[in-house]
C-alpha cells in the first residue's frame, strides 16, 4: 500500500468516526428530550393548572368570605340602626308615661282636695220671693229675683239650691203648710222650665207659718213672712268662681 492510499484510509476512517459520532449525538439529544424534557414540562404544566385552580377556588372563596363580611357588616349596621330607633322611641313612651304619671298624681292631689271640699257648702247667693195673700202664683218682681239667681250658677259645677216656702198666720196651720208647699213649687217650675236648673239640684220643702221674719200683728209684717227663700249653695271646688250676694 502506498503512502498515499494510507493517507486516504486514514481520513476515511477519521470521516466514519465523525459521522457516527454526529449521529450518537443527536441520538442522544432526541432521547433526551423525548423520555425527560417532554414529560417533565408535561408533568410542571399539570402542577401549573393545579395551582392556577387552587389559587381561583382561594380567591374565590375570599371574595365569598368578603362578601358575607359586607352582608354581615350591613346587617349588624341595619339591626343597630333598628335597636337605636326602638331605643328613641321606647324614651320617648317613657316620657311621655312619666308626664301622664305627674298628671295623674296632680289630678289625684286635686281630686283629694276635692273630696275633703265636698261637704265644704257656703252660701253664695240669695233671694226672697214675695207672694201675693192667699196666692202662690210669681209674680213680676218674683220672676226677676229668680232670673238673677240662675245667672249667678250659669257657670258653677258643684252647687245646690235650697228654697224653703213660708206663709203668714192667717188661717189653720194646715192649710199654710199646703200653701207654702205651692209656693215654694212655682219657685221649682220656674228654675227648671225658665232657669234650666236640673231638678236633681234643687231641694225644696214648705215651712208654712214657721219661722216668720216679719210681725204677723201688722200688715207690712205679715207680706214679709209670705215669701219663699232660696239659697244658692256651692262648695269650695277647684277655682269655682262663687257669686255674690
Amino acid at each position: 500500500m502506498t503512502a498515499d492510499d494510507k493517507c486516504n484510509v486514514v481520513t476515511l476512517g477519521a470521516i466514519v468516526l465523525l459521522v457516527l459520532g454526529s449521529a450518537g449525538c443527536l441520538a442522544t439529544h432526541k432521547y433526551v428530550q423525548e423520555q425527560v424534557i417532554t414529560p417533565e414540562n408535561e408533568k410542571i404544566q399539570t402542577i401549573d393548572k393545579k395551582v392556577d385552580t387552587k389559587t381561583n377556588e382561594l380567591d374565590q372563596r375570599i371574595t365569598d368570605v368578603d362578601h358575607r363580611a359586607e352582608q354581615g357588616y350591613s346587617t349588624a349596621t341595619a339591626k343597630a340602626d333598628a335597636a337605636d330607633q326602638d331605643a328613641q322611641k321606647a324614651n320617648q313612651a317613657a316620657q311621655g308615661a312619666q308626664q301622664t304619671a305627674d298628671k295623674g298624681v296632680n289630678l289625684a292631689g286635686q281630686a283629694q282636695k276635692d273630696i275633703e271640699n265636698i261637704d265644704n257648702y257656703q252660701q253664695v247667693k240669695t233671694a226672697s220671693v214675695l207672694f201675693d195673700f192667699n196666692k202662690s202664683n210669681l209674680t213680676d218682681d218674683g220672676k226677676q229675683a229668680l232670673g238673677d239667681i240662675t245667672q249667678s250658677i250659669g257657670s258653677m259645677k258643684h252647687y245646690a239650691i235650697e228654697v224653703e216656702g213660708f206663709t203668714d198666720t192667717v188661717g189653720s196651720k194646715s192649710y199654710n203648710l199646703e200653701l207654702s208647699r205651692r209656693r215654694a213649687d212655682s219657685v221649682v217650675r220656674y228654675l227648671t222650665e225658665d232657669g234650666h236648673v236640673p231638678l236633681v239640684r234643687i231641694h225644696v220643702i214648705g215651712l208654712g207659718e214657721d219661722q216668720p221674719v216679719g210681725d204677723n200683728h201688722t200688715r207690712d209684717g205679715r207680706k214679709q213672712n209670705r215669701r219663699v227663700e232660696v239659697r244658692v249653695m256651692a262648695a269650695a271646688i277647684g277655682q269655682q268662681a262663687a257669686a255674690t250676694h
